[in-house]
């Protein structure tokens, strides 16, 4: 006679080793039940929510046509803060042989480098060879502010 296979557990053991292990993936994708801290602002962010910068913008940097980078067309003679107003006065020169419209954006930035304000100002019609005076004010009392200049020049 030939003897009959017999069963054994091997199969029900894989089937509840199987079960166990997707248990335990699934309760791992489940809430734990605790909250997670909130961050809360520090005295930086706040000051700065409280007090937000100024910008005040006709045309964004860099939008216009035809325009050349012309930092070294510009000088600043004087950024002042003076009860509570920034004045910053300046010069350009146009070294072109045509005349020139400057675009001057004037920031206003503090020793972390954040923009406190941001102006533009308009020179418009600058002669060949000429040099032309630019100011403008800001209504800011924060102190210890660098003023920073992107300028644009265009053929008018």
């Amino acid at each position: 006679m030939t003897a009959k296979p017999t069963r054994t557990a091997t199969p029900v053991l894989a089937v509840a080793t199987a079960l166990t292990a997707l248990a335990l993936v699934l309760t791992g994708c489940t809430a734990s039940g605790t909250e997670k801290p909130k961050p809360t602002p520090s005295a930086t962010e706040t000051e700065q929510a409280e007090a937000p910068g100024i910008t005040e913008v006709t045309d964004p940097p860099g939008t216009g046509e035809n325009l050349v980078g012309a930092l070294s067309d510009t000088a600043v003679t004087s950024c002042e803060l003076a009860d509570g107003t920034w004045n910053v006065v300046g010069t350009v020169t146009n070294p072109t042989d045509a005349p020139a419209d400057y675009r001057i954006y004037v920031s206003l930035l503090n020793p972390e480098s954040d923009t406190r304000a941001l102006k533009q100002v308009d020179v418009p019609g600058v002669e060949a060879g000429a040099t032309a005076d630019w100011q403008t004010s800001v209504e800011l009392a924060d102190e210890g502010l660098t003023c920073v200049l992107r300028v644009e020049r265009y053929t008018a």
